[in-house]
């Protein structure tokens, strides 16, 4: 076994469009032209911190070129429902506003649960750099960023490629190497013995162009409700789409889709095309609803239908766009069975949120106060929420961190429908 503590050069992992072998590299570690995307006005590079995880490289032993090959382990892997997931996590840095200090995970999927398929080649003889020379189309990376301003989803892989702009780079921070023999303890040298492993916990970077992020502050299906979730790329470009969804107490909210139930869904969107994925829920089921998140990497439109069935025949339905930013305050039209939502996209700090109503003369009809813990979400109908039998007028919400919101007309239920956007700018002066 051999041991060494001097760092040691990892991945170089953008790698281009799907192929079987792929060699392209568009990204060296430790100082050399990341790609032309840094220059771009919505780039990000973070620092990230030594991994909780060990990075792990097996040699297969060099090619036909004369380079060493690897078998690559992105961090701790655990197989669940097919599939396997790994992770590599730590602390994060950076200079650009609301992501300059937080957390990091970075999750590669696999189909399978056996040996990881990632594999890698050495850049050039004598060597510690490596590039990714294969992995599988329907392999996802995705890096989830949390600080005190909430949470991030960044798309790395996805669709047998790395998403524009989207590569990051690793060196081990201290290194273990066990397995047949080497000279020394380098990625090097590893690469072109069969059989020898090198692991142990790394330190790196990450650059992503800065994600476009899109709100639903209600979702619901069963118990007579199906959701259609909408995403329409109208741009020239690729969007890759990263959407998460979780439930009222802030966990990840399980949604029964045509393709399978998930919590999170990675969306590939080529120019000009839109998705239009209705939930498959059991309409006997008991009710289930939330809110969710979705960070993509170019614009798009968003959206979401609600409808509602009766003995399996619908009856009503609404349409509710997406909101794009998170606000502190909140006025639209409310009367006794209009229906208020509301998340809290913070993953550290609960909202206190306060629901004020007005009649039509401006006259206070009466508040409360909701405290939000981190990525909950609540809903209720304003009248019975305020013990009042019959108003018209507006409804006022307030929060102390910014969250968001929505409001739903229901006071010709079973016809229903949304309300006109209610975020204000957190400057906003409002009545009292």
């Amino acid at each position: 076994m051999n041991i060494a503590n001097r760092n040691r050069n990892l991945a170089i992992p953008h790698i281009g469009p799907a192929k079987q072998a792929i060699s392209q590299i568009a990204f060296c570690v430790l100082g050399l032209l990341l790609t032309p995307f840094l220059a771009h006005a919505a780039s990000v590079t973070l620092n990230l911190g030594q991994t909780a995880q060990n990075f792990t490289l097996a040699g297969l032993g060099p090619n036909t070129s004369g380079l060493g090959t690897y078998s690559v382990t992105m961090g701790a892997c655990t197989p669940a429902g097919g599939n396997t997931g790994c992770i590599l996590s730590g602390a994060f840095t950076g200079t650009t506003p609301g992501l300059t200090t937080g957390t990091y995970s970075l999750a590669t999927t696999y189909v399978g649960t056996g040996p990881t398929p990632l594999r890698g080649v050495q850049q050039a003889a004598g060597s510690d750099f490596y590039a990714f020379s294969f992995i599988p189309a329907d392999t996802t990376m995705t890096l989830t960023l949390v600080s005190p301003g909430g949470t991030v989803v960044v798309p790395i892989f996805a669709g047998g490629h790395f998403v524009t702009g989207a590569t990051f780079g690793f060196v081990y921070s201290s290194d273990m190497c066990s397995g047949t023999p080497v000279s020394s303890c380098s990625v090097g040298q590893v690469g072109l013995t069969a059989g020898a492993i090198i692991t142990g916990p790394s330190t790196g970077s990450a650059t992503f162009n800065q994600g476009n992020n899109y709100y639903i502050s209600q979702l619901a299906f069963a118990g007579r409700w199906q959701m259609t979730l909408t995403y329409v790329n109208y741009s020239p470009q690729t969007v890759t789409c990263v959407t998460n969804f979780y439930s009222d107490a802030g966990g990840a909210l399980p949604v029964p889709f045509s393709g399978g139930t998930v919590s999170s869904r990675t969306d590939i969107l080529q120019p000009g095309q839109s998705i239009h994925d209705q939930s498959v829920a059991d309409l006997n089921a008991t009710v289930s609803q939330g809110w969710a998140q979705a960070t993509c990497d170019g614009p798009i439109q968003a959206s979401l239908v609600y409808r509602l069935y009766t003995a399996g025949v619908p009856v009503g339905e609404a349409g509710v766009n997406a909101e794009t930013a998170p606000t502190t305050e909140f006025a639209t039209f409310a009367q006794t069975a209009t229906g208020v939502a509301y998340a809290n996209p913070s993953t550290t700090q609960s909202a206190a949120i306060t629901l004020k109503v007005f009649n039509a003369a401006g006259v206070p009809l009466g508040s409360t106060v909701i405290t939000l813990g981190p990525l909950a979400h609540g809903a209720a109908n304003l009248g019975p929420l305020l013990g009042l039998q019959s108003f018209t007028g507006f409804v006022k919400v307030t929060s102390t961190i910014p969250i968001i919101s929505l409001s739903l007309n229901f006071e010709a239920f079973p016809v229903f429908s949304s309300l006109p956007p209610g975020d204000l700018p957190s400057s906003t002066t409002l009545v009292n």
